[in-house]
C-alpha cells in the first residue's frame, strides 16, 4: 500500500482547514468591526436606542434614551417595556414589534422623576438575524419637545395673523408676479362687493375703470424698481360704486432679487373724500358769501355817502342860520343831529375802510418795517405832538407783507394808545422778536389800560368800552387790525389791567425762503 496519495489528501485536507481558519478569522474580525460600527452609532446617536428581548425586556439602551426616560442605567435595564408601561400606545408599538410589524409612537412622556415633560416619538421594529431568527426589538426614540412647541408657537402666530388680517380695518391683497390675486381678506371683499371666491385669480385691472387702470399700470413699474410709495386710486365696486383708497403696496422679492408679486393694503377714503368735497363746497360759499358781504359794505357805505353828507350838510346850514333865533331846545336838537350826522360819516368811512381789507391793496413784497413804521408816524404826527407821546421800538425786520395794510395796521394801534392815555405823556415801544417761522411784534404803553376780561370783546368791530362821549372813535380801528393781522395768517391779542400799561402782540409768519 502506497502512502503517498495518503500524505496529498493530508496536504489537501490542511489547506482546507487552514481556508477555513483564515475564513473564521475575517468572519470574526468583520464580525467585530460591525459591532465597532454598531456600538459607534448606537453610542453617539442624537437619537435615544433602546434594545429588547423577545419578551419586551430591556436589554441595552444609550445615554440619549436615559436622558429621555431621566433614570439611571440600573433603573432602565431589566424593565418590561410590555407588562409595566403605563402608556397604552407606547405598549402596544412595543407589542407590535415582538409580534414582527412596525410599531409607532407620539405622545407626551412624563419622566421617571415625575418633573419633565417630552413630546416623544418613536419607531419599534423587530430584530431578525441572518439565519431569520428572532432576537427581539430595537426602538429609535426622538426628542420632539422643542418641535411642538415651534410648530405650537407657529400655529398660534399664524392664528393671530389671520385674525389680525381678516378683522383689520383695511382692506388687504396679495398678488403675484402676473398681477394675478393670490389673497384677499374679508374687508376687502366687503369693500369691493364681491366673494373672496369671484376675486382670486383675476388681475387687480379686472376691478378698475381705465383711467385707474393706467395709474395702477404706472404705480406696477414703481413697484418692481423697488418703490413703495403709496398712491391714491379709485376701485369698482360690483354695483358700480366708486370707493377712492390710498394702496400701500409692498414688493416681495426672492433670495436672488426676482420680482415674485406684491402685496397692498387699501385704505378706504371716501370718508374723507365726502368731507373734503363738502368743505370745498363750503369755502366756496363762504368765499361768494365774503365776496357778497364785502361788496355790500362797500356799495352800502359809498352810497350812504352822499344822501348823509347832504342831510350833514343842510343841518350845519340850519345851526349856522337859525343858531339864537330859535329857543334853547332847537340849538340843542340841530347841534345833536349834527353831531350824529358826524358821526355816522365817520363810521361809513370806517367800515368802508374795513370792508377794503384784503380786497384792495398791493400784492405781498418784501417790505422794511421800518419803513412802515416811519409812514404810520409821518401820519399821526400832529397827534403824537399834541400828546407829546414819546415812541421807541427796536430793530425791525423785513418781510414778506401787504405794506400798506402794515402801515395801517401800525397807524391803528399807534393812535390807540394815544387815544387812551393816562395822566402823563404816552411812552409807547414797538418790540420785535423771531420765534420759530413766524415774527412776534408787540405795542405797549403806559395808558388807562381794561380789564382783562375784554381781552377779545375789544377786537369785535363797534365794540367800545367807554360812551362815545369819553373818547372818540367808533369802536373799529382793532377790528381792522385784527383783519389785517389774520389776512397774513397771523394771530393778534392784547393784554393789560385797569390803570396800567397795555400790551398788543401779534404774529407774522415769515414767508417761505425769505427773511431777513
Amino acid at each position: 500500500m502506497s502512502l503517498k496519495p495518503t500524505y496529498e489528501e493530508l496536504e489537501k485536507r490542511i489547506e482546507e482547514l487552514e481556508k477555513e481558519r483564515r475564513s473564521w478569522i475575517c468572519a470574526e474580525e468583520a464580525l467585530i468591526q460591525s459591532e465597532d460600527r454598531y456600538r459607534m452609532i448606537f453610542n453617539h446617536s442624537p437619537l435615544g436606542i433602546v434594545h429588547f428581548d423577545q419578551d419586551g425586556i430591556i436589554l441595552d439602551c444609550n445615554e440619549p434614551f436615559l436622558k429621555i426616560m431621566g433614570a439611571p442605567r440600573e433603573r432602565v435595564l431589566g424593565f418590561d417595556m410590555v407588562n409595566s408601561t403605563q402608556d397604552p400606545a407606547m405598549r402596544a408599538a412595543v407589542q407590535a414589534a415582538l409580534s414582527g410589524e412596525s410599531g409607532h409612537y407620539e405622545g407626551e412622556y412624563l419622566s421617571v422623576t415625575g418633573k419633565k415633560r417630552t413630546q416623544l416619538r418613536a419607531i419599534y421594529n423587530s430584530l431578525i438575524s441572518e439565519e431569520g431568527k428572532f432576537l427581539g426589538a430595537v426602538a429609535l426614540f426622538e426628542d420632539i419637545t422643542e418641535t411642538r412647541r415651534a410648530e405650537e408657537a407657529l400655529k398660534e402666530s399664524e392664528q393671530r395673523y389671520r385674525t389680525l388680517v381678516e378683522t383689520m380695518n383695511e382692506g388687504l391683497l396679495i398678488r403675484n408676479e402676473q398681477d394675478s390675486i393670490t389673497y384677499v381678506n374679508e374687508r376687502l371683499c366687503q369693500m369691493w362687493g364681491y366673494s373672496r371666491e369671484e376675486i382670486l385669480g383675476h388681475p387687480s385691472t379686472d376691478f378698475l375703470d381705465l383711467d385707474n387702470q393706467r395709474i395702477l399700470l404706472e404705480q406696477r413699474v414703481k413697484r418692481r424698481e423697488g418703490s413703495d410709495e403709496p398712491y391714491e386710486i379709485t376701485w369698482t365696486t360690483r354695483d358700480g360704486r366708486k370707493v377712492p383708497t390710498i394702496m400701500s403696496p409692498k414688493a416681495l422679492f426672492d433670495h436672488d432679487g426676482t420680482f415674485r408679486g406684491s402685496f397692498g393694503v387699501l385704505t378706504d377714503i371716501s370718508t374723507r373724500k365726502e368731507a373734503e368735497e363738502a368743505l370745498a363746497r363750503q369755502t366756496r360759499e363762504l368765499e361768494r358769501s365774503n365776496a357778497e358781504l364785502q361788496q355790500f359794505a362797500y356799495v352800502a357805505s359809498h352810497d350812504m355817502q352822499e344822501p348823509l353828507r347832504m342831510i350833514a350838510s343842510y343841518v350845519q346850514l340850519l345851526a349856522r342860520r337859525y343858531k339864537g333865533r330859535l329857543d334853547e331846545d332847537a340849538d340843542e336838537f340841530i347841534a345833536y343831529a349834527v353831531d350824529g350826522a358826524k358821526r355816522m360819516q365817520t363810521m361809513i368811512n370806517d367800515l368802508l375802510a374795513y370792508s377794503r381789507v384784503g380786497r384792495i391793496g398791493g400784492e405781498f413784497v418784501a417790505t422794511d418795517y421800518e419803513k412802515v413804521l416811519e409812514w404810520a408816524m409821518q401820519n399821526l404826527e400832529a397827534a403824537i405832538e399834541e400828546s407829546r407821546a414819546i415812541i421807541t421800538h427796536d430793530p425791525l425786520p423785513t418781510l414778506v407783507v401787504n405794506g400798506s395794510l402794515m402801515g395801517l395796521l401800525f397807524q391803528n394801534l399807534i393812535s390807540n394808545a394815544l387815544k387812551f392815555q393816562g395822566p402823563d405823556p404816552p411812552r409807547i415801544h414797538i418790540a420785535a422778536k423771531q420765534q420759530g417761522k413766524e415774527w412776534l411784534f408787540t405795542v405797549r404803553d403806559n395808558g388807562i389800560g381794561f380789564d382783562p376780561q375784554y381781552n377779545d370783546r375789544i377786537f369785535i368791530i363797534f365794540q367800545r368800552l367807554h360812551g362815545k362821549g369819553v373818547y372818540p372813535g367808533t369802536g373799529i380801528g382793532l377790528a381792522i387790525c385784527k383783519k389785517i393781522v389774520e389776512y397774513h395768517g397771523g394771530q393778534i391779542w392784547a393784554h393789560s389791567e385797569p390803570g396800567k400799561e397795555s400790551t398788543f402782540s401779534f404774529s407774522i409768519p415769515v414767508a417761505e425762503g425769505y427773511q431777513s
